[in-house]
């Protein structure tokens, strides 16, 4: 059986996980969004846009990451949530996942945020991004369930002393248009950056077969070469599969 890990997961949806959760973003603003409310653990969470009809989404709640505890607790283990047939499916298909490969973050109730990033377990870098970490942790864990179960669209919320709250759905209003070179660029950027993704290289070409669903060209030792519609992005790593450049040029939609 071929060895994956927690990280190997989030390495290969990172990039396409931060385009959609960018794309939540930007229609929720452009439909005027202004609060979110859910009752009964999360079963459905409904959406307050001004002017417009409330939007109520079926969800499955995943789990909250806390800064207190500094953990992850998956909502199955939660003694205080009543898991919902959209809760069971999730939690039956990563537990599942996790126990075929062995990997104890997706079947353990609760889950070390050092497991989760192991940056963390320098006690300087946890606490110079207390509230950072759990968005990290809650976006790494949202990032997993994503590619595992299909659920293409995450809610993560603040909800109170820095702990979030992770929810999954699929929505048909919210759906990823055409992809785009500079977006690829802005997204492997900002999962470097935030500490998402450790095999960059990876990253990259996962990204292309998830999304692009063709692969990626290697022009010379080290470079990759991703081609879209409206132009192509070439990357180039370290010996460690770590970003080094990145070159992009647009040639407009075809």
């Amino acid at each position: 059986m071929t060895e994956l890990t927690f990280q190997n997961i989030v390495d290969d949806g990172a990039i396409l996980f931060l385009e959609t959760h960018h794309m939540q973003d930007d229609r929720f603003e452009e439909w005027g969004y202004e609060r979110w409310h859910t009752a009964d653990q999360f079963t459905s969470v409904e959406f307050h846009f001004p002017g417009r009809s409330s939007k109520h989404l079926q969800t499955a709640f995943v789990g909250t990451s806390g800064p207190g505890p500094k953990s992850f607790l998956w909502g199955w283990a939660n003694p205080n949530v009543a898991a919902t047939p959209a809760q069971k499916e999730v939690f039956d298909q990563v537990v599942a996942f996790g126990r075929h490969y062995g990997i104890e973050e997706l079947t353990n109730g609760e889950v070390p945020f050092t497991s989760i990033v192991p940056a963390f377990a320098d006690e300087e870098v946890r606490l110079s991004a207390e509230k950072a970490g759990s968005t990290l942790v809650a976006f790494k864990i949202a990032t997993a369930v994503k590619m595992i179960t299909g659920r293409a669209n995450h809610f993560t919320s603040d909800i109170g002393r820095g702990s979030m709250a992770v929810v999954a759905y699929n929505h048909g209003s919210l759906e990823l248009g055409p992809p785009s070179a500079l977006t690829f660029q802005m997204r492997l950027m900002e999962a470097v950056a935030a500490g998402m993704i450790e095999d960059h290289r990876r990253a990259v070409e996962s990204y292309a077969r998830f999304r692009l669903q063709t692969p990626v060209t290697e022009p010379s030792p080290g470079t990759l070469e991703v081609t879209f519609d409206d132009g192509k992005a070439t990357i180039a790593f370290d010996e460690n599969n770590r970003l080094s450049t990145v070159n992009g040029s647009l040639t407009g939609s075809k």
